[in-house]
């Protein structure tokens, strides 16, 4: 399966204001260095969790649905799938209908379950998408505010070594905040 980003976030969990506010710094000379920071930090934290802090639109690509018709969604916190389509073999889609799957939103991760008829996508390669709405909400307020503070955090780690070539990895704090939001990970 693969995965693509439709739509970003409308804002970050953290604002410019509240990292200057918690790096200390109250002019705007570093603003074009600290904006994008926010963003990777953000990212960053999202991919060490497997969470999505604010609303976003995913694309989930699947070449067929497993027989037994349960597809784990590799995103979330999922709010809805908002559609299901199945390529025929000349290119074109049909948008399967809601009563012919349920949405399980339980369970970690959550969960499509097709019932009834699979569908059996003409293409052999991506031949069903799924367009699903994740995250915690559409508002910072929504968002845990361990995974905000972690946001914060890194990005203010980050600001502090930059350029620094040993300063990889993920701080222990930032590590000890996103532990609990881990997903966990099946190897075989």
């Amino acid at each position: 399966m693969t995965s693509r980003l439709l739509s970003a976030p409308a804002v970050e969990p953290v604002t410019l204001a509240d990292l200057k506010r918690h790096l200390e710094i109250d002019d705007a000379a570093s603003d074009d260095f600290l904006t994008p920071l926010i963003v990777v930090a953000r990212a960053a934290v999202e991919r060490l969790t497997g969470r999505l802090m604010i609303t976003q639109s995913w694309r989930l690509s699947l070449d067929a649905v497993p027989d037994d018709g349960l597809v784990r969604l590799p995103v979330g916190p999922v709010q809805t799938v908002s559609a299901v389509r199945v390529f025929d073999g000349a290119g074109g889609s049909i948008v399967w209908p809601g009563s012919g799957y349920t949405l399980d939103l339980v369970g970690e991760p959550a969960r499509l379950l097709f019932h009834g008829s699979l569908p059996m996508p003409g293409r052999r390669l991506a031949g069903i998408e799924i367009d699903v709405v994740a995250g915690y909400g559409a508002s910072i307020a929504a968002v845990p505010a361990d995974l905000v503070q972690a946001v914060k955090l890194l990005a203010a780690h980050w600001y502090a070594t930059r350029g620094d070539v040993d300063a990889g990895g993920i701080p222990a704090d930032v590590a000890a905040l996103t532990g609990g939001y881990r997903r966990p990970r099946l190897v075989a």
